[in-house]
């Protein structure tokens, strides 16, 4: 409690007392103390702060679009399908004439002509008069997304995890750590000068100057004059004698009658005494698939959705998507154990893109209900994989000859499927000197439809056809970059040698105080402890070259936009072209059999390659006299006429069954076309 003081004046006291004046001492006891400005007067900085969160941080946020290049040239087949009306009979299926198919935007289809209006319900369901619609696969199989925003590829985030050996000579005890396969040997003249010329499997990243190793080569010189196995030899020049070909081909100085190659012929690069090395990356998701409830695997990590007012130069959908799992680096290393520098998008196709109750899938799966019980119930095949190699019967993994029974044997990555967890991904150099990858082969995953593959097991009249569609699965998102030049070499050798350390942790703290990252290479020997390396740039963080990335920080997270082109391009585009020539006979008197007949010619003119006919007579088609064109011919019973018609065959490289539709190569104001306001 406060004690109380009260002061009485004098004069109250007594009668005779007068007031004074008079002093009180108060002692007055502080037990506070002031504060201290310096320990809460500090600045603090918000870009420094910001700074330290980003260089911290290993979560990245991924969001784009994909943008797609497709079409449909290898379609099923040329008809138009429609719904039993019972509904208890398979779906009706009807032929279109060759001069009633169409090209819209790189898609293979026909207009709905039908005025029936019990008839507009062809292939989709939906179509109405003289609207386009693509033979299968169409739209609903190949866009991003379907027209129930169901989507048709299966979206990860990978990255290299390991490396791989393989074996690109078929029967070759040679692989690629023994280097590039050499598989040809040319001759070039260059200004009254003969040198010696070769062709590699796969490209071989060389360029003018840099040196080789010639490995496995014959050296038809006396007493070894080339001495290939003691020194390197220069690379002359690129291209063949037409300057083609440079990433397949090169020259080097030497006579072309004092070398020969072998069947195990190799090359490799050489920087500064050191090989390349070379191999093949796998990558591994760092997001997941979810299983459906009747199989086959369905995004779970992002949201996808059609792009808002988003189309290509095609008039194809544009895709955007947004992974809602974040993407956690920390503590994962690449295929060389060195921290992460490099992400990848990748796109696989989703062979679960329509449902099976549609009328496409159960016409499709009708058809191929004879098939086994592996085929019978799929639309598309399994995904294979491999490389655009050199055309060589001898190379593996040419994911273009896939299917070609001259190239039968030959190995590929197989078995692929959406719902897997780690891929094949590129073909590339690696040389410790450079401390660099360079990436020498993409990757290309291929696909066909079943009925298509095959066609021969459900229409015994009919050839497989092989070719099918190819698509790069793999695009990089570089999230860090690597200095473009390598640190000074660093030999704490010396200083163990200096001072006798001997103890393992004295070392360890001896490389921790010059820097060196757990990522570095040793120069020489295990154990050397001389080390050089190229610094791990922070994020913002440019070098004296322009080397290195920036890009969005927010909420401990970094943001990346990816901006994809997507291209599901033809195995096998045919670039030549022949003119076949087939008699037809129709008439009362046909011979016994007949040369041709009815049935013949329609299947000819319901033929996609059916380019015209021509009678031999031209006397004969006076004998038609009614109006009816083709129909009134398919039925002629007068005397007999016989006339030509006229087929375009289309040839590519490979021997992949009978084409349809031309390819790029071909030029289409050959073939007669015709413009929709002929028909509707």
């Amino acid at each position: 409690m406060e004690k109380t003081n009260k002061i009485l004046l004098n004069k109250n006291r007594t009668y005779n007392s007068v007031n004074v004046n008079s002093q009180i001492q108060i002692d007055i006891e502080n037990t506070s103390k002031p504060i201290p400005l310096n320990d809460i007067d500090t600045t603090v900085s918000q870009f420094e702060q910001f700074e330290k969160e980003r260089k911290e941080s290993t979560i990245y946020r991924f969001y784009g679009q994909v943008t797609p290049i497709i079409s449909n040239p290898l379609f099923n087949d040329n008809i138009k399908i429609s719904e039993n009306k019972n509904r208890v009979l398979p779906p009706v299926s009807k032929k279109i004439l060759s001069s009633d198919i169409f090209e819209t935007d790189g898609w293979i289809g026909f207009y709905n002509d039908e005025l029936d209006e019990t008839a507009l319900q062809f292939n989709d369901n939906k179509s109405a008069l003289c609207e386009f619609i693509p033979f299968d696969p169409g739209f609903d199989r190949l866009r991003i997304l379907d027209s129930d925003g169901i989507p048709n590829y299966l979206f990860k985030i990978t990255y290299p995890f390991e490396n791989k050996d393989i074996s690109l000579i078929r029967n070759s005890s040679k692989t690629l750590k023994d280097g590039i396969p050499i598989i040809e040997k040319f001759i070039i003249d260059l200004n009254g000068r003969k040198y010696v010329g070769f062709k590699t499997a796969i490209n071989h990243g060389l360029s003018t100057n840099d040196e080789i190793s010639l490995l496995n080569f014959i050296d038809n010189t006396p007493n070894d004059t080339l001495s290939l196995n003691q020194i390197t030899y220069r690379v002359f020049k690129l291209g063949n004698q037409t300057n083609d070909l440079k990433f397949r081909t090169f020259i080097v100085d030497i006579n072309p009658s004092d070398i020969n190659v072998a069947a195990n012929s190799t090359i490799k690069r050489i920087v500064q005494d050191k090989p390349s090395k070379y191999y093949v990356r796998r990558f591994k998701s760092l997001t997941s698939a979810a299983i459906g409830d009747k199989g086959g695997a369905y995004y779970k990590d992002y949201d996808i959705y059609p792009a808002a007012f988003g189309t290509s130069y095609y008039n194809d959908k544009v895709g955007a998507f947004n992974f809602k799992k974040d993407v956690d680096v920390r503590g994962l290393t690449d295929n060389l154990g060195r921290p992460l520098t490099e992400l990848y998008f990748t796109t696989i196709k989703n062979d679960s893109d329509t449902d099976i109750t549609s009328i496409n899938s159960q016409y499709w799966l009708n058809q191929q209900s004879g098939l086994p019980a592996q085929f019978k119930d799929r639309f598309w095949t399994r995904i294979v994989a491999g490389y655009e190699t050199e055309n060589n019967v001898n190379i593996n993994y040419n994911i273009r000859s896939f299917g070609d029974p001259t190239y039968n044997g030959n190995t590929y990555h197989t078995d692929i499927d959406e719902s897997d967890d780690t891929f094949d991904g590129d073909i590339v150099e690696y040389n410790e000197s450079e401390l660099l990858e360079r990436r020498l082969e993409l990757v290309h995953h291929r696909v066909n439809t079943i009925y298509r593959e095959h066609l021969n097991d459900i229409d015994s009249k009919s050839e497989n056809k092989k070719e099918g569609y190819v698509y790069n699965p793999f695009k990089k998102i570089q999230i860090r970059e690597f200095s473009n030049y390598i640190n000074p070499i660093v030999d704490i050798q010396s200083i163990i040698d200096k001072y006798n350390i001997t103890s393992a942790i004295e070392i360890e703290q001896l490389k921790k105080s010059f820097r060196v990252p757990d990522y570095a290479t040793e120069v020489g020997v295990p154990g050397s402890n001389v080390y050089k390396w190229r610094d791990l740039l922070d994020i913002g963080r440019v070098d004296i070259t322009g080397g290195g990335v920036e890009y969005p920080f927010e909420s401990g997270a970094h943001y990346i936009n990816i901006n994809s082109r997507f291209f599901f391009q033809r195995q096998d585009p045919p670039c030549e072209y022949i003119i076949i020539t087939e008699e037809i006979e129709l008439g009362n008197q046909q011979v016994t059999p007949p040369i041709g007949g009815e049935e013949e010619f329609l299947g000819y003119l319901a033929d996609p390659t059916f380019l015209n006919y021509s009678f031999r007579d031209e006397a004969d088609a006076l004998t038609l006299t009614s109006t009816g064109g083709v129909a009134d011919i398919a039925n002629y019973n007068g005397p007999n006429i016989t006339f030509d018609v006229n087929l375009a065959d289309f040839i590519g490289e490979y021997e992949l069954g009978k084409r349809d539709i031309a390819g790029g190569c071909i030029n289409l104001s050959l073939l007669k076309q015709k413009d929709i306001d002929d028909v509707c």
